[in-house]
């Protein structure tokens, strides 16, 4: 859902509902009231190209469909510069992927684990891709580059990743003092190439949720 004016309500009832909000042309203190609003944060990246950073994120690629650490309940981005080509953010609801598998499929899925994206020192080996919260409610973790090497030809996942490859993905390009909040348990997100200048710049900060 998107909105041109902050109203932490709405926020929460579309995070909840639809899994990702936009918010056009906020100020610093909408930033951080949403960030004292909706949890705790718990990481914080600043999003910018480096020629010589190995990392996928501050890279000019395209970035792949996934999510991230399992201890961020949201993701927030606040864009300070944006790329004039390219650059646009990528989401999809990797719940409507999996309600696509058959039943079969989709309890083979609550059998996989993937390698732990390790950031936290209480960080374990790996991490289900499938689980569910305290409340029962279905979350994912996910990243093809996370995939255990025993999993990779495991029919199930080839499903699921055949689904995502085929689903087109909302898109979204950001402008500048645009903020955008998915659920990182219900949204997979990604990125199209940076294409044009290499000034963009987005803070993401990693948000431990308080109960909705």
């Amino acid at each position: 859902m998107e909105y041109t004016h902050t109203n932490i309500q709405n926020v929460k009832t579309s995070l909840e509902n639809s899994g990702w909000v936009l918010l056009e042309n906020q100020s610093e203190n909408d930033l951080n009231e949403i960030l004292y609003t909706l949890g705790k944060v718990i990481f914080i990246t600043d999003v910018v190209v480096k020629s010589e950073s190995k990392a996928m994120v501050t890279s000019t690629k395209g970035l792949d469909l996934h999510t991230d650490h399992h201890n961020a309940n949201y993701i927030l981005w606040f864009c300070i510069e944006q790329t004039d080509k390219g650059g646009e953010t990528l989401i999809l609801d990797a719940d409507n992927i999996y309600s696509q598998l058959t039943p079969e499929q989709q309890a083979e899925l609550h059998k996989i684990n993937l390698f732990e994206h390790k950031i936290f020192p209480d960080d374990k080996e790996f991490h289900p891709l499938v689980f569910t919260d305290e409340n029962g409610k279905r979350e994912f973790y996910y990243s093809f580059w996370l995939v255990n090497r025993n999993d990779r030809e495991n029919e199930a996942l080839l499903s699921f990743q055949s689904l995502i490859r085929s689903t087109e993905p909302i898109k979204r390009k950001l402008k500048i003092n645009d903020i955008l909040i998915i659920d990182n348990h219900k949204m997979l997100h990604g990125r199209t190439e940076i294409e044009g200048s290499t000034n963009r710049y987005l803070k993401r900060f990693w948000i431990q949720s308080h109960k909705l």
